[in-house]
């Protein structure tokens, strides 16, 4: 070989093509849970079968309820309360709250509301030929009656009432669902009535305030209305053959149109009067019932179909979870060092409440 000859260096370790990753050891493969699915499946059914058992049981065994509905839809405000807040716009006066018209959406929250639920929880009702209180009914337990009442609208709030709302339609649908049919559907016409009352009494206090307004007006405008034809009246008197002179019928005209336009006021002020006087006393309902409450035919539907799948799902869920936890536990300690830790760990912690004894070395 001569001597210049270039010697022939062999790869190393940092040359040449790059070597495959070893996969890390703490990474677990799709196949090893796979593994573990099928090695332990007979936990996963038996969790499964287990748990869809209970929860068929519970829907069978659990007391069957009752439930009655009512619907209704609120009606619209007057027309006469907008030609009176036109008038009140025109003359720089807001009167609050006239003229609102409550949704779906306002009646859902009222039905929610104390002001609501404290009559009807406070009511009397006929259960199984007895007339009864609603917190004895329920067997609440307080220490005043403020309290039991506040339970028992909770209640009511939380459990036994739904309320739906229909946007397009208006109409409010309240579903009241209890262990006894005569309470259900005492409550959900109660729940009714309480409405309607309700709607009355703001109706009535909001023409009242609506009479105020149109009285104190009615006063002003009259006396506008006299002084606008004292201004013509006076007019005339001096001016007695004002058509021959364009200035004065120019004049007359412009004080003819004041007159007119006073005496409009004045008129529309009058019959808004005379109407909200009639609303301050009218007895009518404002809310139009589409279906009242109806004694419910028969218990509920059990549903047996969903709490089974449930039930099922969850068995399932909790299966897969126990048969990895019954897999770490099976495993050599020697095997998994993570799992040696944490058995020591278990023993110290029950040793501090004298359940097991560790020794220390």
């Amino acid at each position: 070989m001569p001597d210049d000859a270039t010697p022939v260096v062999s790869p190393g370790p940092e040359q040449g093509s790059a070597r495959p990753v070893p996969a890390r050891d703490d990474e677990i493969s799709a196949w090893e849970v796979l593994a573990v699915l099928l090695r332990r499946r007979g936990v996963i059914v038996g969790s499964t079968v287990l748990v869809g058992i209970l929860a068929l049981a519970f829907a069978l065994l659990r007391e069957p309820s009752y439930t009655t509905a009512a619907s209704f839809r609120p009606q619209g405000p007057a027309a006469t309360q907008g030609q009176v807040l036109a008038l009140a716009s025109q003359f720089g006066v807001n009167v609050a709250g006239l003229g609102d018209e409550a949704g779906p959406a306002f009646y859902a929250e009222l039905l929610s509301s104390r002001g609501i639920l404290l009559p009807v929880a406070s009511a009397p009702y006929t259960v199984e030929g007895r007339e009864v209180l609603l917190v004895d009914l329920l067997e609440i337990e307080d220490d005043t009656e403020e309290l039991r009442l506040q339970s028992a609208i909770k209640w009511l709030r939380e459990s036994a009432l739904e309320v739906q709302t229909g946007r397009e339609t208006g109409v409010v649908t309240v579903s009241v669902t209890t262990r006894w049919p005569e309470l259900s559907f005492a409550i959900a016409d109660r729940l009714v009535d309480e409405i309607s009352r309700f709607n009355l009494e703001t109706r009535q206090s909001q023409a009242a305030a609506e009479r105020a307004f149109i009285e104190a007006r009615v006063a002003g405008a009259r006396k506008e209305l006299e002084t606008a034809e004292d201004e013509l009246q006076a007019f005339l008197q001096s001016n007695r053959q004002f058509e021959s002179s364009p200035e004065l019928r120019f004049e007359h005209e412009r004080l003819q149109r004041a007159v007119t336009l006073r005496q409009q006021v004045y008129t529309t002020l009058v019959q808004a009067y005379e109407q909200a006087r009639i609303a301050e006393v009218r007895d009518t309902p404002v809310i139009t019932v589409l279906q009242p409450a109806f004694m419910p035919p028969g218990p509920d539907e059990r549903r047996l179909k969903l709490f089974l799948a449930l039930g099922l799902v969850l068995g399932g869920m909790a299966g897969v979870v126990l048969a990895f936890v019954v897999e770490a536990f099976r495993r050599p300690v020697g095997d998994d060092p993570a799992r040696a830790d944490f058995q020591r760990t278990w023993e110290g912690f029950l040793g501090t409440f004298g359940l097991r004894r560790t020794q220390a070395r």
